[in-house]
């Protein structure tokens, strides 16, 4: 039976688990400057989708697609919930499966028991 090396323990003042926590800092760091950028690049393209009462279809889904993967941002979160209100007047079904993408991948078990309640749903119809 062989024996397994045991690892050392990485506590808080070892050297190397300092240098662990310090470069994970750096990069929570540079993701946070990333969703601010992201937020400041996105808020004038969504005032002016609305602002010039776009109804270009392939834009707003473009940029809904830009900004999900930043919707753990407040900001971009209320940028994406403030497109998807004007997207619903043109195309219901479209911004409901933009509030989908949203929730499979930010509230998971939010969209778990939606999904699910919507079956029970379907199940029950004659």
């Amino acid at each position: 039976m062989k024996r397994r090396k045991k690892m050392p323990q990485t506590q808080k003042g070892n050297p190397e688990y300092d240098a662990l926590l310090s470069s994970i800092s750096e990069i929570a760091k540079s993701f946070i400057a990333l969703e601010e950028t992201a937020v400041a690049a996105y808020k004038p393209i969504v005032d002016d989708i609305i602002s010039l009462r776009s109804k270009d279809h392939m834009e707003i889904q473009r940029t809904l697609d830009g900004m999900l993967g930043f919707c753990g941002n407040p900001a971009m979160l209320q940028l994406y919930e403030k497109l998807c209100r004007y997207y619903f007047r043109l195309d219901p079904a479209a911004t409901s499966d933009y509030i989908g993408f949203y929730l499979e991948q930010w509230e998971p078990e939010r969209y778990k028991k939606i999904i699910k309640e919507q079956k029970k749903k379907k199940a029950r119809k004659p």
